[in-house]
């Protein structure tokens, strides 16, 4: 009986243990403090920490993008200023590129050259390398006549297909030029200021062309023997000036090395000889003196001797 009884009274708390306990986590699911609540609570907020870092991320990526067009827009700002502050020299490249254009060349009317315009019309031309007929004196005078004009006229013209095809180059830079002033597109307008170089090859150009219109013509004026202008005058005689100068230049290198030459070769010469004067080595030809050299401290200075014209004079060398 008793053995029954605790059977029945431990059955009696076993059920009871597991309604109490059934009825405990029944209430825990509805406490804030509970552990469900809080573990779902803690998975809920690493989801939003989450969820808020790639948020984050994102506007980070957002920001260095908007930083790199802020970047353009400031270096274009910047464009912007050194376009305002080279409008003088977008002026001068306006005015190099005015004072690269060339006037064409205007063929010489037929006055010039001494022909009328009937004798133009009726004049005999040669025809071969040999004269089947007899040619009349007046003949020969209008063909000799007539030569000039011809040369002239084909001067004029491949002259002036030079000068042309510069002008263009001129003209379309002039265009470029105008927008640099006037435009409103900044971003190309500094492209095209960045690249001027083709305007910088203008000047040179065209003192290549002048050059050629001034040789040409001192090649007419050596055959026809007509007076070119003062310009052209004056260029001419600047070129002699030059051409003098560097002739005299290489001249006299040319005879201080046939000087040392022969100084070097004293020894199989006759009628040279050197003589020292009070420290003063005098390579000398009979009275006549060539060459000296003198030691100054630890300086070797050699002059040598020229007679141009009667007159002398000296090129002086130093050496260590």
């Amino acid at each position: 009986m008793n053995k029954n009884k605790k059977t029945f009274l431990s059955f009696v708390f076993i059920i009871l243990s597991l309604i109490l306990s059934y009825l405990g986590f029944s209430n825990l699911r509805y406490m804030e403090s509970s552990y469900f609540n809080l573990t779902r609570e803690n998975s809920s907020l690493l989801e939003k920490k989450n969820k808020t870092e790639e948020k984050i991320k994102n506007l980070s990526q957002d920001i260095n993008l908007k930083n790199s067009k802020l970047d353009v827009i400031s270096s274009e700002i910047e464009k912007f200023d050194i376009l305002q502050n080279k409008s003088t020299e977008i002026e001068e490249l306006n005015r190099e590129l005015g004072d690269s254009l060339i006037p064409f060349e205007e063929n010489r009317e037929l006055k010039f050259f001494g022909i009328s315009k009937e004798k133009v019309n009726s004049f005999t031309p040669l025809r071969g390398n040999f004269i089947d007929k007899d040619l009349l004196r007046e003949d020969m005078e209008d063909n000799l006549r007539l030569l000039p004009f011809f040369i002239d006229s084909h001067y004029a013209y491949d002259l002036n297909r030079s000068i042309g095809k510069h002008n263009i180059k001129g003209f379309e830079n002039l265009g470029l030029v105008e927008y640099l002033l006037k435009g409103d597109n900044y971003l190309l307008k500094s492209i095209l200021l960045n690249d001027s170089s083709k305007i910088s090859k203008l000047k040179d150009e065209k003192e290549a062309i002048l050059e050629k219109e001034d040789n040409l013509l001192e090649v007419y004026e050596n055959i026809y023997g007509l007076n070119k202008n003062s310009k052209n005058k004056n260029l001419k005689d600047l070129k002699v000036v030059k051409d003098k100068e560097k002739e005299d230049n290489e001249e006299e290198i040319l005879n201080a090395l046939c000087l040392d030459i022969l100084n070097s070769s004293i020894n199989y010469l006759k009628g040279y000889e050197i003589k020292n004067e009070d420290g003063l080595n005098k390579f000398k030809s009979k009275d006549e003196i060539l060459m000296t050299e003198k030691i100054e401290g630890k300086k070797l200075i050699t002059n040598y001797y020229r007679g141009v014209d009667e007159k002398a004079y000296t090129i002086s060398e130093e050496k260590e």
